[in-house]
């Protein structure tokens, strides 16, 4: 194929990744309509039984998903892309791209929740590469804010395939995560991290545009 500078197919991905994330809201069951709003901090009903003992924390009957104030996703810092191949462009083989993400919670009883995360992105061939599958290590994270342990962790294998011309997807998708449901605030409780696991190129924007729902 004709040999692109790098920073050309990288914009070429960047367009893609765009144009695809209207397909994410196929990824979960839920997709309320306010759910914008909750996300951006409205006020959730109460909905918390005072525990029997005061010194318990309250038991949070269950709730419908979009009442839970859902974590945002962010891209580990250098995990937005990995490249493979020389440092130069003409040497480059090919590059992975983080290019959108989604979450959900959703009740799974009192006092627990669940949570789903996916990660949509693309393979670009470089000027030294050719048609093929190519695999990366995503990791997907979950860290208490509070004390910063990870509650999940799990780097993924993602593969996509590509003619050589036309950026190749993929898309991973969790199972569903337990998590404590002790306030419908979970975003003050838990954040999210999604990366590849080694880097070494030049990252898009960290924060991607991602399903609010949950």
């Amino acid at each position: 194929m004709n040999a692109l500078p790098i920073r050309s197919l990288l914009v070429v991905a960047a367009l893609a990744a765009l144009s695809g994330c209207s397909s994410v809201d196929a990824w979960f069951a839920h997709r309320d309509p306010n759910a914008n709003s909750v996300n951006l901090g409205a006020n959730p009903p109460p909905v918390a039984k005072p525990a029997a003992n005061p010194s318990e924390k309250p038991i949070v009957l269950p709730v419908a998903s979009q009442d839970i104030n859902c974590p945002t996703v962010d891209v580990a810092e250098g995990g937005a892309a990995l490249r493979v191949g020389g440092t130069d462009n003409a040497s480059v083989r090919y590059q992975f791209n983080v290019g959108d993400t989604a979450r959900e919670c959703d009740p799974a009883g009192p006092g627990q929740a669940t949570l789903k995360i996916g990660v949509a992105g693309e393979v670009v061939i470089g000027p030294a590469g050719s048609a093929g599958t190519y695999s990366a290590p995503l990791k997907i994270a979950v860290t208490h804010n509070t004390d910063k342990k990870e509650v999940f962790s799990k780097i993924f294998k993602v593969e996509a395939t590509t003619d050589g011309v036309q950026a190749g997807g993929f898309r991973v998708v969790t199972e569903p995560i337990p998590l404590p449901l002790t306030t419908l605030q979970l975003a003050d409780e838990y954040a999210i991290t999604v990366g590849f696991a080694s880097g070494g190129a030049s990252a898009p924007p960290k924060r991607h545009r991602q399903k609010n729902a949950g």
